[in-house]
């Protein structure tokens, strides 16, 4: 099958290759490996970050891919045949899918990565675990870096819309067997973490980009739930290009070159999604400071939410629906039924694309709750690891 998979990915590549010249909104330069076996490890932007380093990566490419595409029916099966992706379950433990990236590795092909395992909601880089670099030492093989730049304000991951602009791609790194192994896995982590770092409004300070769409500020209350100007959460609604607070009736414009703007002319009260974010970020956490030494008190709930049991690679069984509640010591579906899952019950969570959440539970049953489109995911999650003592560091 090895070779069939090759023979598919040329015809992808070039047809990918070709329409991305006739677009002309990514730029890129053709890169050559010197080593057979490759990791290649890259941020993640977009829905298309494996595009843009097949297009510029010289030899047949692996990719791993969230789990969740796995079980989209015929779709997923396609997709396996074709291209035979490596599964990564999304909060859950990832043993199985670093063995089947060595086992790839050690047979000579190359392997690509989004390391971060998350798209950034902020547009800056977000956390990678350490454990990159083990596996880069550990795999036997050459390591190369690809950073992608404007794929962010393309496609923020917040939003329901593309948008037109440019991107471009680079490779940031390449480090042989040899060399690898005269560093520590905590070295080769600090070069990955520095060869793949973009920060997306820096890098439009200097590029000043377009990125135009219908409704620039559309569901970014999915990744901005606290208020500046009052201090409110969840109470932040998307119209057009308008960020509003529904408490305090304050705006932001979000503009085609993605940054703030105040409709009077005044200055916002912060220039980017990534300084507002991390200014939120911050008020949760002292807001759910010591929680465990108070009586348990509810967090955030919302309507609208369905709760599926997943089976990988298979399926999924809807298990409820109705009002998800957030409290201090636990998380409950409130429906037909409360399905309650202790704080302490979880092993692990994550989303998925905006504002689906995946997590673990138990004697490891694994979970998906699927949340209206405007509903902030991201908090929820920031919340459950604050409230299980734990710095969220994406």
């Amino acid at each position: 099958m090895h070779t069939f998979h090759v023979v598919i990915y040329s015809i992808m590549r070039a047809c990918a290759r070709l329409y991305f010249r006739i677009r002309g909104d990514y730029k890129w330069q053709d890169f050559t490996p010197k080593n057979k076996a490759n990791l290649i490890l890259t941020n993640h932007t977009t829905n298309w970050d494996f595009l843009y380093l097949g297009m510029a990566f010289k030899g047949h490419t692996y990719f791993v891919a969230s789990e969740h595409i796995f079980r989209a029916g015929f779709v997923s099966k396609a997709i396996r045949f074709l291209v035979d992706p490596i599964a990564r379950k999304k909060g859950a433990s990832a043993i199985g899918t670093t063995k089947e990236i060595l086992k790839r590795l050690k047979a000579g092909q190359n392997v690509c990565m989004m390391v971060e395992g998350n798209r950034s909601f902020t547009g800056e880089t977000g956390f990678i675990s350490p454990n990159a670099g083990a596996l880069a030492k550990k795999s036997g093989a050459a390591l190369i870096n690809f950073c992608v730049h404007g794929g962010y304000l393309v496609n923020p991951r917040w939003s329901k819309t593309v948008r037109k602009g440019m991107v471009w791609g680079e490779f940031s790194g390449e480090y042989g067997p040899e060399e690898l192994k005269k560093l520590t896995k905590e070295e080769v982590a600090d070069l990955i973490n520095k060869d793949l770092y973009v920060d997306a409004f820096e890098d439009q300070k200097e590029k000043n980009y377009s990125y135009t769409c219908p409704e620039p500020a559309k569901c970014l209350e999915t990744a901005l739930f606290a208020c500046p100007d009052c201090g409110g959460y969840a109470c932040l609604k998307s119209s057009g290009d308008r960020l509003v607070c529904e408490k305090c009736g304050s705006e932001h414009v979000f503009t085609e070159k993605g940054f703030f703007e105040r409709p009077d002319g005044s200055a916002p009260a912060f220039a980017t999604v990534l300084e507002w974010y991390r200014w939120e970020k911050d008020k949760l956490r002292e807001l759910l400071k010591d929680a465990d030494k108070k009586d348990p008190f509810p967090v955030r709930a919302d309507e609208g939410a369905e709760i599926y049991e997943v089976h990988p690679l298979e399926g999924k069984k809807l298990l409820d629906s109705g009002v998800l509640e957030l409290f201090s010591d636990r998380l409950d579906v409130r429906g037909k039924e409360t399905l309650s899952f202790p704080l302490g019950d979880i092993i692990s969570m994550a989303i998925v694309l905006t504002n689906t959440i995946l997590f673990t539970a138990g004697d490891n049953r694994y979970f998906e709750i699927q949340l209206p489109e405007r509903v902030s995911a991201l908090h929820y999650l920031i919340s459950y690891y604050f409230l299980t003592g734990r710095e969220y560091e994406r």
